[in-house]
């Protein structure tokens, strides 16, 4: 931004009758023209007035060379965040509210947001069509200027999860290279917002099945190394049925190779009809000691978790665990927090307002803040 400051001083004191009269300077305005002639370039000066003083004085002209100062603000280089606090909105109609709540993230301990806009997969890739409006993924980078501008680090995340719409694609290799496509180019988005985190694809894992995962992951990530320079996340889900062990789960992320990611991160939540927390707390203690082995296993700064559960049925979402109500949503944020914070490099809560799970305004919203500390 340009500011300009010009003074324009007259020191000379006028008898009373006399008439002030602005004249050119001529001298400054000869010397403005050469300058002009000679360099081809914008002189910066201010051509400053003379007082003709009448009396039989002779007129006093002073100039005062015009000062333009251009100030522009640092462009925003993406942060070294210890250990990621986060917080997550599925939906992004409710983003711009999330941004506006940056007093009380702040407050709350947060120091991450997750932006994860839905991929779009049209008919231009063939079988069955999969439509979601481009209007949420436009909001983005926005609200990351926003929420940047505060103090946040960004976690840009696209996903083929939203209302009304199953996560799984059918993978055809027309949806793919679609989905390629979608990936470089949010790829792009999150290097020009400077995000601190990014994940070619939310749950890939669940999305794609194993096997065709670990092929696409293979073939995009050195793609999306080319467009974006923070660090890469493997967002993954565990099997749905934790009953089931070995190689036989289609959606089975042990068997993914994470070489070239940056970090592992995994969706925990309580499955069944009922919660029993010390079942719960036994299965993710395991679950990040297995997660932390893999990561190791394939050269990864560590893993990351994001975790939620039911408050009550509300929303369009399905319901997909036990509901907890008000009490047992807060006792999972404490325990989860409890075990995972000395063995994770970041915790993200999912939902800050959303339906029936959301944080703002419910036990659980003070869980997470104590649970920080």
């Amino acid at each position: 931004m340009k500011n300009r400051s010009s003074k324009i001083q007259a020191r000379q004191l006028q008898p009373a009758g006399c008439v002030r009269r602005l004249q050119p300077a001529g001298r400054v305005r000869q010397h403005i023209k050469s300058a002009l002639l000679a360099a081809g370039a914008i002189a910066t000066a201010t051509l400053m007035a003379a007082f003709t003083a009448g009396c039989g004085e002779e007129p006093t002209v002073m100039t005062t060379p015009e000062t333009i100062t251009t100030s522009t603000a640092a462009p925003y280089q993406r942060q070294t965040i210890p250990f990621f606090k986060g917080i997550t909105e599925p939906r992004p109609t409710a983003w711009k509210e999330m941004a506006n709540d940056y007093e009380r993230l702040r407050r709350d301990g947060f120091n991450t947001v997750t932006l994860s806009p839905p991929v779009l997969i049209t008919q231009r890739a063939g079988g069955p069509p999969r439509v979601i409006l481009e209007g949420a993924a436009g909001s983005v980078p926005g609200n990351a200027e926003d929420l940047h501008r505060e103090g946040f680090g960004i976690f840009i995340s696209p996903t083929t999860d939203a209302a009304g719409f199953e996560p799984q694609l059918e993978t055809s290799d027309a949806i793919l290279r679609q989905l390629t496509e979608d990936t470089i180019q949010w790829a792009e988005t999150a290097e020009a917002a400077q995000a601190e985190l990014f994940a070619p694809l939310a749950d890939y894992n669940l999305a794609l099945g194993t096997e065709t995962a670990n092929r696409w992951s293979a073939e995009v990530l050195p793609l999306v190394r080319q467009k974006y320079k923070g660090d890469i996340v493997a967002r993954v889900v565990p099997d749905v049925n934790i009953t089931v062990k070995g190689a036989g789960a289609v959606h089975d992320y042990e068997l993914l190779d994470f070489r070239g990611y940056d970090y592992l991160m995994l969706y925990v939540q309580p499955y069944g009809s009922t919660f029993d927390p010390a079942r719960f707390d036994l299965y993710v203690d395991e679950l990040i000691k297995q997660a932390n082995a893999i990561a190791q296993r394939d050269g990864l700064k560590g893993i990351l978790l994001e975790f939620g559960g039911w408050r009550e049925e509300a929303g369009v979402d399905t319901v997909d665990g036990p509901v907890l109500g008000e009490g047992g949503q807060a006792v999972l944020a404490e325990r989860m927090i409890q075990i995972a914070l000395p063995q994770t490099k970041g915790i993200f809560w999912r939902g800050w307002t959303l339906p029936g799970r959301g944080a703002r305004d419910h036990m659980v919203e003070d869980s997470l803040r104590m649970g920080w500390k």
